[in-house]
């Protein structure tokens, strides 16, 4: 069963401890930066666990966890010194996993889709990783290149209502049924 949270019980922790054996981090791209050192998730768990900031999100189940950070860093805001007019780029809150084949990443990321349908997601990855085609069956679109690594994104996802739930809002109640 997946879950997603922003901070882990000790009973989590232990959850996930436990099953990490098993997951495969072969390109070695199951890591979050901070101060710019890289920690591995496999490695240092309980290290990546603490370093999490206000607002990250952590997805795991028992084959696989992606964290989903940028949650705590602050908007840019940029101002154009001719028009005088400011710009606010937003922080972008990347994805990260560590799974223990492709379906498991490909379950993790679409019940984070699922949960999380209002953010742009972004994740760096190496073009050679299988994971890559996961992120792109998941809706992620290519931005950029960056040598052996892209840029791969996905926008905010809107939920459309169906006809159904349209006609449903928009019957009367029969309580006006005699009013015209």
């Amino acid at each position: 069963m997946l879950k997603i949270k922003n901070r882990l019980s000790k009973k989590d922790k232990q959850e996930i401890l436990t099953s990490m054996h098993e997951w495969q981090d072969t390109f070695g791209e199951a890591f979050i930066t901070r101060n710019k050192l890289r920690i591995y998730i496999k490695e240092n768990f309980d290290v990546v666990n603490n370093l999490l900031s206000k607002g990250d999100k952590i997805c795991f189940g028992e084959d696989g966890i992606a964290i989903i950070t940028g949650y705590a860093e602050k908007t840019i805001e940029i101002v154009d010194f001719i028009t005088k007019e400011k710009t606010i780029i937003p922080s972008r809150k990347y994805v990260k996993i560590l799974a223990k084949d492709e379906r498991n990443a490909y379950r993790l990321l679409e019940f984070i889709n699922y949960q999380l349908p209002n953010i742009s997601l972004f994740a760096k990855i190496k073009l050679n990783n299988p994971i890559l085609k996961v992120y792109y069956k998941n809706g992620f679109l290519f931005l950029a290149s960056r040598g052996k690594e892209v840029l791969v994104c996905r926008k905010p996802i809107k939920i459309i209502k169906t006809s159904e739930q349209i006609y449903k809002e928009n019957e009367r109640p029969k309580e006006l049924d005699h009013v015209r």
